[in-house]
């Protein structure tokens, strides 16, 4: 424990998820001389299999020894749900153990959003890879077309960045760009440690890129906030953005992806989207005919 703060906020959320946990839902007999309706702390202890006095310890936000084996006993047997373990590890500064994978489903009607938007926009997981784009987003960049750049990593994002030359094209301040990308994933990677695809592409990519080395090896951080990016296209011509990042959540509010919307920083970017746009919803009338 670092912090006061943090000392203090580990003693009332203890308490209060002790406080509210009844014994027959911990399996527990009730017994005639229970004066208050939550577990007592050698009650908790003896669910975790940890020592009365050293669990008491804990709860009053003393510095001792914690290892992350013995926090998952204690979340057991708090019955906390995903999202208070978490919240339990970070409180303690410590990364979760045996966290089973999580299988997050896109919500369908993001599609949907992504469908009505008339920009640019897409949604990337928290390694990167890329989820869901709508047709504009399909065009700016290029998905579901990585040609010789593809293999196991054909629809990551940064992957992309630094490995495929035509991705590496629309960036004119590449290594801006590249920087608030990874700035992005490497908060990522500190708020799912147990994921084990963030350390696989690291890997991948320091073997590949000399470049994507020396750019991680800065331990950039960026927030998830609006940014404004030039980009150059074929098609599209001198761009100027703004990004727009927003968190999606699952049912245990935990962030599992980013989606992406851009909007015209300029006039002529406006026009150009505009103009991209006609060609598309041309396209789809003559294939509807």
């Amino acid at each position: 424990m670092r912090t006061s703060m943090q000392r203090t906020e580990l003693k009332a959320f203890l308490r209060a998820r002790r406080a509210v946990l009844t014994p027959e839902a911990a399996g527990l007999p009730r017994g005639p001389r229970r004066l208050t309706p939550g577990l007592r702390r050698e009650e908790v202890a003896a669910l975790a299999e940890v020592g009365v006095t050293w669990y008491t310890w804990l709860e009053q936000g003393r510095a001792i020894n914690v290892s992350a084996a013995a926090l998952q006993r204690i979340a057991r047997a708090l019955s906390l749900s995903p999202t208070d373990e978490a919240y339990l590890f970070a409180l303690m500064g410590l990364a979760r153990t045996d966290v089973p994978e999580h299988q997050f489903q896109l919500p369908a009607v993001m599609h949907q959003v992504l469908d009505l938007y008339q920009a640019p926009a897409f949604v990337l997981d928290t390694v990167f890879n890329v989820l869901a784009w709508n047709r504009m987003a399909e065009c700016l960049y290029g998905f579901g077309d990585s040609g010789d750049f593809g293999g196991p990593f054909a629809d990551n994002h940064l992957w992309n960045a630094f490995m495929n030359p035509a991705r590496r094209r629309l960036y004119p301040d590449f290594e801006n760009g590249a920087l608030n990308l990874l700035g992005m994933f490497r908060m990522n990677q500190a708020a799912h440690p147990e994921d084990p695809r963030f350390h696989q592409l690291i890997e991948a990519l320091g073997a590949a890129s000399a470049e994507f080395v020396e750019l991680w090896q800065r331990c950039h951080t960026a927030p998830l906030s609006a940014i404004t990016v030039p980009f150059f296209h074929p098609e599209f011509g001198d761009l100027s953005i703004h990004s727009m990042r927003l968190p999606i959540r699952d049912g245990d509010h935990v962030d599992r992806a980013t989606a992406f919307f851009f909007a015209p920083a300029n006039a002529a970017t406006a026009a150009s989207f505009a103009r991209v746009a006609r060609r598309l919803a041309a396209e789809q009338a003559a294939q509807s005919a």
